[in-house]
């Protein structure tokens, strides 16, 4: 996925160079003139990072960026203020108020588009970071959260069964059934908890990739049967791959996750498709691709939390699992998908030094 940065300026012509030279950059860039527009350009957009002029009609830069960081949602873009002031009590101003850099006008888009390319290494290494100390959060709670729910739902489960093959009321003996069926999804969620914590830490070795994607095909194919459901897999790999420092099955169970999750977004009949190529990062991609139900641009952002619920990752802590995995692994994992159009799931793993 492309980063997005929003480019606020009030004069067309600075708006459009900038804007052409970000385009050539690769990024996707959404534009604003004034700081009222670029506060609602920021909700549609999701960007990245802002680059954002001073003086301004309606709204100048201090007060969007003002309003900027005083949000939770915001306040950990990076903003680049353009200006054409010189005044040092200008700077300290902006960089009061938040702003992550300051350029003054007349500039080279040559610079800009340096500074921008080292805040979003930043902003990428923060993400990590936060990331990281979420999870490692999670961790030390699954270990209570198990243990809490584990002994009052075995007892609940127990008394479930015995109630459901005892029972004769057909009512009452369907009341028994969807308990056991709560008490089944329960335990799906704690032998989750407990996967999580065997996976806290990867012992990485030589291997290849291709023998951990067959395997997870080969798991997930029973799944598929268990759902009656009619999904075809393909798989396209690269003979004979660089091997990779991995742990065969952690790095198995990642696969699975995101195998799972294609085959639940899909209803009844479709595809998936796995392949693996090298990338332009000298990396080795492994692409998941499914003709599923997909989900929009919002949920993206948050199918790695734990928990979060969606048509691609349904509740759980399958995909949060996945992202410490890969991250143990030293690679990258990102997702891309539209709603009713199908996802794409693409891990960057590198290969081992030789």
């Amino acid at each position: 996925m492309k980063p997005r940065i929003l480019a606020v300026d009030d004069d067309e012509r600075n708006l459009a160079l900038l804007t052409a030279k970000l385009e050539r950059e690769g990024y996707e860039v959404g534009t604003a003139r004034n700081g009222i527009e670029a506060l609602q350009k920021v909700k549609d957009l999701h960007p990245d990072l802002i680059i954002m002029d001073v003086m301004m009609p309606q709204m100048d830069g201090y007060e969007a960026l003002r309003r900027l960081k005083s949000s939770e949602e915001t306040r950990y873009i990076p903003v680049i203020m353009l200006t054409g002031r010189a005044d040092i009590e200008d700077k300290v101003m902006g960089f009061e108020v938040g702003a992550e850099d300051y350029i003054n006008k007349p500039y080279s888009l040559q610079e800009v588009a340096a500074r921008v390319k080292s805040l979003l290494r930043m902003r990428a290494l923060q993400t990590k970071l936060r990331e990281a100390e979420r999870v490692a959060a999670l961790g030390e709670m699954v270990d209570g959260i198990a243990h809490e729910i584990r002994n009052p739902l075995t007892a609940i489960g127990g008394m479930a069964r015995r109630l459901f093959e005892g029972e004769t009321d057909p009512q009452h003996k369907e009341y028994a059934q969807w308990i056991l069926r709560s008490v089944e999804r329960l335990e799906r969620i704690i032998l989750r908890i407990d996967e999580y914590k065997r996976i806290l830490t990867s012992t990485l070795a030589k291997g290849d990739i291709n023998n951990v994607i067959f395997g997870a095909v080969k798991d997930v194919k029973e799944f598929i049967e268990g759902e009656g459901k009619e999904i075809t897999i393909k798989t396209n790999l690269m003979p004979d791959p660089p091997p990779v420092n991995m742990d065969y099955g952690n790095l198995k169970t990642a696969l699975f996750n995101v195998l799972q999750n294609s085959a639940e977004a899909i209803e009844r009949k479709g595809e998936i498709t796995v392949e693996t190529a090298p990338a332009h990062d000298q990396t080795i991609a492994i692409r998941v691709i499914d003709t599923g139900s997909g989900i929009s641009g919002d949920e993206i952002r948050k199918v790695f939390n734990p928990f979060q619920s969606s048509k691609f990752g349904s509740a759980g802590l399958g995909l949060t699992i996945t992202y410490r995995i890969i991250q143990d692994h030293g690679g990258e994992i990102e997702l891309q998908s539209r709603k009713n159009e199908g996802t794409t799931v693409t891990i960057r793993l590198h290969p081992a030094e030789k």
